[in-house]
């Protein structure tokens, strides 16, 4: 694909060269010619540029999320090792507090 500069640059080289070379009707209608193309190579290099764009986006919204799912996952996983250890230490205190209540049975 041809960049937007250097179609413009060279429809600029033809209309120099056209000028030069030949003159009237058949300069002007290679001009026109030559702003046709330019036209069209831009029209193609927006629309080139529009798809990338859109790839691009779709990449990072798919990369971001696949880091979410897995900020979740590790976020969900440290939230079950919390619980699991409160629920241990809750059970120990329980224990400890029971046994300094009641008397102990011999």
């Amino acid at each position: 694909m041809t960049a937007p500069h250097d179609a413009l640059d060279a429809v600029r080289r033809l209309e120099s060269e056209l000028e030069e070379r030949t003159g009237g009707d058949t300069a002007e209608a290679a001009l026109d010619a030559a702003r046709e193309e330019a036209e069209r190579l831009l029209a193609d290099a927006r629309a080139a540029g529009d798809d990338e764009g859109r790839r691009q986006r779709a990449a990072v919204l798919a990369a971001a999320d696949a880091e979410a799912t897995s900020v979740r996952a590790a976020g969900e996983a440290e939230a079950d090792a919390l619980l699991r250890r409160v629920a241990a230490e809750r059970d120990e205190l329980v224990a400890e507090f029971t046994a300094a209540v009641l008397p102990r049975e011999a």
